[in-house]
């Protein structure tokens, strides 16, 4: 083992914790699910949905779609994703659900780079919590632009690499900024020798349907590239890819570190600092516009 990879492991077991209740029970995550989404709609004006033909990017399970079709009654809902298991258990949801006969709800699978929807049939796209997960940025933001009408926006919230948090990888390495200062090989080594400690709670999605932890998936991985989950774009590139386009980027809000007044403060001055300031941008609001007219 590396000095990398024994310093990544050594700090990662001593501040391991004992996991949030969402993460071990799928029911408690639902539930904490419906709360950080409706929290996250809070940075969103309901016109863009209210009445409106909607996709919903990246859906999972379903979670911001039944929520929007509960409180802002959209014409049309469509949620879209690549995980086949999250859309059966989206419609399983949606079956029990009664919802009004005038609103549209659906279910679909997608794929990487292309959705399985005709070309300008949405007002507005969602992508919330997903956009560090498109492998193919550039395709994606191309189809969205062919899915919405002119006018159309997208409206998202994204947690980018370079935050504290960028790979995803907290419940195995709870150190803020790993991937920078260890590099993304000690990461994933690290991750494969803390997944089989005794001390180590599996979540739940590391969980088979008998409730048994699955084989260590970690160890055929070593960069984020190879592993397929995280894209390592960064806020300038995306901006460049969403101009390439077509679109107008219309609003893009950053936000740095939660907590008391002063770690807020201090996040706001490093985000706005030259060359180093994305490193502290924790998550960012995006609205893009496909213009009316070219």
């Amino acid at each position: 083992m590396d000095i990398r990879t024994q310093l990544c492991f050594s700090l990662s077991r001593k501040l391991m914790r004992p996991p949030a209740e969402r993460t071990i029970d799928y029911g408690a995550y639902g539930d904490w699910r419906n709360d950080s989404l409706s929290k996250s709609w809070a940075a969103f004006s309901d016109t863009n949905v209210t009445d409106k033909d909607v996709l919903d990017f990246g859906c999972g399970d379903g979670h911001l779609s039944f929520f929007l079709a509960k409180e802002k009654r959209p014409r049309r809902i469509v949620g879209v994703d690549i995980n086949e298991m999250a859309i059966e258990r989206a419609n399983e949801t949606l079956a029990q659900t009664p919802y009004a006969n005038d609103m549209s709800i659906e279910f679909l699978v997608g794929n990487t780079d292309k959705l399985p929807v005709p070309d300008q049939s949405f007002d507005t796209v969602l992508a919330f919590d997903c956009m560090e997960h498109v492998m193919s940025p550039k395709s994606i933001l191309n189809d969205w632009y062919r899915v919405l009408r002119p006018g159309g926006r997208c409206l998202i919230e994204w947690f980018p690499y370079k935050g504290p948090w960028g790979p995803h990888m907290e419940a195995l390495i709870p150190i803020p900024w790993a991937h920078i200062v260890f590099g993304e090989r000690a990461m994933f080594r690290t991750a494969e020798k803390i997944y089989d400690l005794s001390e180590f709670t599996p979540r739940h999605w590391d969980l088979d349907e008998n409730g048994k932890k699955k084989p260590n998936k970690w160890s055929a991985w070593s960069t984020f590239e190879e592993q397929g989950y995280i894209n390592k774009l960064d806020i300038p590139t995306f901006q460049t890819l969403a101009r390439g386009a077509g679109f107008a980027l219309s609003r893009k809000e950053q936000h740095s570190f939660g907590g008391s007044h002063v770690r807020r403060a201090i996040g706001r001055t490093l985000m706005n600092t030259p060359l180093i300031g994305e490193y502290f941008v924790s998550y960012v609001i995006i609205e893009l516009l496909r213009p009316e007219r070219l």
